[in-house]
C-alpha cells in the first residue's frame, strides 16, 4: 500500500531554511532526538539561532507551541528569539512559554500562589520596596540604633539573596563574603525571618520569591511537579552557564516528571557571574547528571577573524577545567590582535583616544567600537579624555563616573575649599553628616555664608552649638579634614587635596551611606590619579564642571544615537559584539582582579572574564597596559606587571606596539587639561 504523508503549509519552505541557514554542527543540535541535550556554544557561533530553529523543528514535529518551556536571562533575548520564531512558523510563536525564569514563575505562582499562603493578586516589590521593607524587618531583628558598625540595609539584603541563589546557610555566606558581620549572626537571621515573614503579611514576593516560591511549589506539592510536567514537554535553557543552584533545580524536576526532555544550551568558558550565585558546575556537570545526555558543540565562529579566534583559543585553554574546544573562524584574515604598553594610565587613555578617532576616519561609525574594562573604575582617565576631546560616549557600568554620588561628594569638598562662597557645596556635604538634616543644613549654610570668612566661621563655638550633640564628633572631624585642605594655602594641588580627603573622616562616611564602599574608595583613588595632571583646584573644578558631566548635563537618553562609543565592563559587554574592541588596564591586580586571584577557581574564572572580553571584538582587538599605576597622591606611582592573560598567549598570536612621543612630548606631560597629550602611535 502506497502511504503519502500529509505535509502542513510551509514545511518545504521550512526544511529549506534549515538547509539554507544551518551548518552541519548547527542543524545537528537543532534536530536532536528528544532527551537530554547539551549545546556547547562557542562565542559568535550562532546559539539563538540553533535554539530558535529548535524550537522551530519540534514544532513541525507536532510539539503543541504551549507545550515548550524556553527560558532566556534577559527578556530582551526573549524577544528575540520569539521574534525569530515568527519569522519561521507565524502566528504560533507567540504561544511558546518564552522569558527569564522570573517571568516565568511569576505565570505560575498567579495560578496557585493560594496553596503557598498568598493571594492570586499578590505584588511584586521593587528594589526601593525592598529596601523599604527590610527596613522595616531589620528594626523588628534591634538591628537600627546599634552603631555604625551594624549592617547596612543594602548589605541585609545582598546577603539574604545570595544565601538563597546558592542555597546555603545565611551563617556560612556571612563568614565568607562579609566576615566583618558574624558578630551580628542572630540579628541577621531575626532579620531574614521578618523579613519573609512581612513579605506573607503584606502579599509580596520579591524576585527572588519568583523562584523560591515557584520551588517550593513543585517541591512541597507533588501534584504541582506532576501538573507542570504534563504543561512542558520540551525545556530549552539559554545560557545554562549561568544558571544558579535553584534556577537549575527547578527546571530538572519539572523535566524529571514530564517527558525527560531537556535541553542546555550555553559555553562554559563564558561563565563569569559567580559574584551573582551563579553555578559553574551547572553546565560543566550537567553530563554527570545525565549520563544519557548528548552533547553538540558548535565551533565555527562567524563574528571574529580567524586572528582575533586564534588568540581567544590560545587564552581559554589555559584554563583548568571546562569543556575543550577550539573555534574555527569563518571570517577571512584580518589583522592580529594587537598589545600597547603605555608608560602610564594617561597615555593609555590618549592612546586609545586617538585610535578611536583614526578608526571613525576610517569610517567606522563609533557605535560600532568598545572599550572594555574589568572594574568601573579603570575607566575614569579615558572618561577625562573622551570628554576632553569631545568624543560622544555611554556608560553601560553604571553611571558616567563624575554623575556618581560619591564622586560629586568629593567635589563638593573641592568646591567649597577653593570657593567657600559655594552654597550647594555646603549643603552637599552638611547633608552627609548625622543629625543634620535639609533644615539644620539649611540654617547652618545661612550662618556659614553670612560670615566674612564661611571657613573660619566653621571653626566657632557658635557653629558647634548648632549641630546635634549625636553629630558633633564627626563634625568636628569634618571641620578637621577642611582645615587641613586649606591649610596647604591658595596653590593647594588637587592630588594633595583628595588625598587628605581619603586620610580624614569621608571613607566612614562612605561605609556609612553607600554601597559597595570598597569600590567606590577605588573611584576616588582614580580621581586623584586624575588630579595630579592639575596644578590648582579651581582650574580642576572648572574643567569638570565645564565639561558638563558634574551634574550629568551630558548624559546621553536611553536610546543611544549611533555615533556613541561604548564604555563598558566585561560583565556588561556579555552577548554584544564590535567592530572594534579595545580591553584596558590588563595588569596583574586589576585584570585579573587581585581578590578572585585568592578564591577557589578565581584565576579561571578571570581567564574565562577575559575570553569574553576578546571575543567581543569582530575585526580588531587592542589590548593595553600601563607600565607604571599612579596611586592618586597615596604614594609615589608603581612599576606595573602585565597581566598573565597576555604573558601566557604565544606572542606570534599578536601583534607588539610601541608609543612613540611627537615633538610636544614634554607638553603633554605636563599637569595640565585631561587629555591635552601629544602621544601618537
Amino acid at each position: 500500500m502506497r502511504k503519502i504523508r500529509l505535509k502542513k503549509a510551509g514545511d518545504d519552505r521550512l526544511a529549506a531554511r534549515f538547509a539554507e541557514d544551518l551548518n552541519d554542527s548547527q542543524r545537528a543540535a537543532a534536530t536532536a532526538p528528544d532527551g537530554y541535550n547539551l549545546i556547547l556554544a562557542g562565542p559568535g557561533s550562532g546559539k539563538t539561532r540553533v535554539i530558535t530553529y529548535r524550537v522551530a523543528y519540534l514544532i513541525a514535529r507536532g510539539v503543541t507551541p504551549e507545550s515548550i518551556l524556553l527560558v532566556t536571562f534577559t527578556r530582551r533575548a526573549a524577544r528575540e528569539m520569539v521574534g525569530r520564531l515568527e519569522t519561521l512558523i507565524g502566528a504560533p510563536a507567540a504561544k511558546v512559554w518564552a522569558g527569564t525564569f522570573h517571568h516565568i514563575g511569576n505565570r505560575l505562582l498567579r495560578r496557585s500562589a493560594k496553596l503557598l499562603g498568598f493571594g492570586a493578586n499578590f505584588s511584586i516589590l521593587d528594589g526601593e520596596d525592598q529596601q523599604d521593607l527590610i527596613k522595616l524587618a531589620m528594626d523588628d531583628a534591634g538591628l537600627f540604633g546599634t552603631g555604625k558598625a551594624a549592617p547596612k540595609p543594602a548589605q541585609v539584603l545582598s546577603l539574604i539573596s545570595f544565601a538563597f541563589n546558592v542555597r546555603r546557610p545565611l551563617a556560612e555566606v556571612v563568614a565568607d563574603r562579609d566576615p566583618d558581620l558574624v558578630a551580628w549572626q542572630p540579628q541577621l537571621d531575626a532579620a531574614a525571618t521578618a523579613y519573609a515573614a512581612r513579605k506573607r503579611a503584606a502579599n509580596c514576593m520579591d524576585y527572588d520569591d519568583l523562584l523560591g516560591q515557584w520551588d517550593r511549589l513543585i517541591g512541597e506539592f507533588p501534584d504541582q511537579l506532576a501538573i507542570q510536567g504534563r504543561m512542558f514537554r520540551h525545556i530549552l535553557i539559554d545560557e545554562m552557564q549561568d544558571t544558579n543552584a535553584v534556577q537549575v533545580a527547578v527546571v530538572e524536576a519539572i523535566a524529571r516528571a514530564g517527558a525527560g526532555n531537556l535541553t542546555a544550551v550555553g559555553d562554559d568558558a563564558q561563565s563569569i557571574y559567580r559574584f551573582r550565585g551563579a553555578n559553574y558546575d551547572n553546565i560543566l556537570k550537567f553530563p554527570e547528571r545525565h549520563p544519557e545526555a548528548r552533547l553538540f558543540r558548535l565551533e565555527i565562529n562567524y563574528r571574529s577573524t580567524p586572528e582575533i579566534v586564534a588568540f581567544t583559543n590560545a587564552s581559554i585553554a589555559h584554563s583548568a577545567s571546562g569543556f575543550r574546544k577550539t573555534l574555527v573562524s569563518a571570517r577571512p584574515p584580518g589583522s592580529r590582535p594587537v598589545v600597547i604598553p603605555a608608560a602610564d594610565a594617561y597615555e593609555e587613555a590618549e592612546f586609545v583616544c586617538q585610535q578611536i578617532l583614526d578608526c571613525h576616519e576610517q569610517g567606522i561609525s563609533l557605535g560600532r567600537i568598545a572599550v572594555l574594562y574589568r572594574n568601573h573604575h579603570d575607566s575614569i582617565l579615558l572618561q577625562a579624555e573622551l570628554v576632553s576631546r569631545g568624543i560622544a560616549y555611554t556608560v553601560r557600568s553604571g553611571l558616567r563616573f563624575f554623575e556618581q554620588a560619591h564622586i560629586k561628594d568629593v567635589l563638593a569638598y573641592l568646591r567649597i575649599v577653593a570657593n567657600p562662597r559655594d552654597e550647594l557645596g555646603w549643603r552637599r556635604l552638611l547633608l552627609l553628616l548625622p543629625g543634620i538634616g535639609q533644615v539644620k543644613a539649611a540654617a547652618l549654610c545661612a550662618r556659614l555664608l553670612a560670615a566674612a570668612d564661611p571657613m573660619e566661621a566653621l571653626t566657632t563655638a557658635e557653629t558647634m552649638a548648632m549641630v546635634p550633640a549625636k553629630g558633633k564628633g564627626t563634625f568636628a572631624g569634618f571641620v578637621a579634614d577642611l582645615m587641613k585642605i586649606r591649610a596647604t594655602g591658595p596653590d593647594t594641588r588637587p592630588a594633595e587635596a583628595i588625598a587628605a580627603i581619603l586620610e580624614g573622616g569621608y571613607p566612614a562616611m562612605v561605609r556609612e551611606k553607600y554601597e559597595h564602599p570598597d569600590q567606590r574608595l577605588a573611584d576616588i583613588e582614580q580621581l586623584g590619579v586624575l588630579a595630579a595632571r592639575y596644578d590648582s583646584l579651581e582650574r580642576l573644578v572648572a574643567d569638570l564642571l565645564l565639561a558638563g558631566d558634574v551634574y550629568g548635563m551630558d548624559t546621553l537618553a536611553d536610546a543611544e544615537p549611533a555615533e556613541t562609543l561604548v564604555l563598558s565592563t566585561v560583565h556588561q559587554s556579555k552577548g554584544l559584539e564590535w567592530s572594534r574592541v579595545f580591553v584596558l588596564r590588563l595588569v596583574e591586580g586589576s585584570f585579573p582582579h587581585y581578590r578572585a586571584l585568592d578564591e577557589p577557581g578565581g584565576e579561571d574564572e578571570e581567564r574565562r572574564i577575559f575570553y569574553v572580553a576578546v571575543t567581543r571584538a569582530m575585526d580588531e582587538l587592542y589590548l593595553s597596559y600601563p607600565l607604571m599605576i599612579a596611586r592618586g597622591g597615596r604614594g609615589p606611582s608603581i612599576l606595573a606587571t602585565p597581566s598573565r592573560f597576555l604573558t601566557e598567549v604565544d606572542p606570534g598570536l599578536y601583534e607588539p606596539a610601541v608609543l612613540e612621543a611627537d615633538l610636544d612630548l614634554a607638553a603633554s606631560r605636563r599637569p595640565s587639561r585631561p587629555g591635552s597629550g601629544g602621544r601618537t602611535a
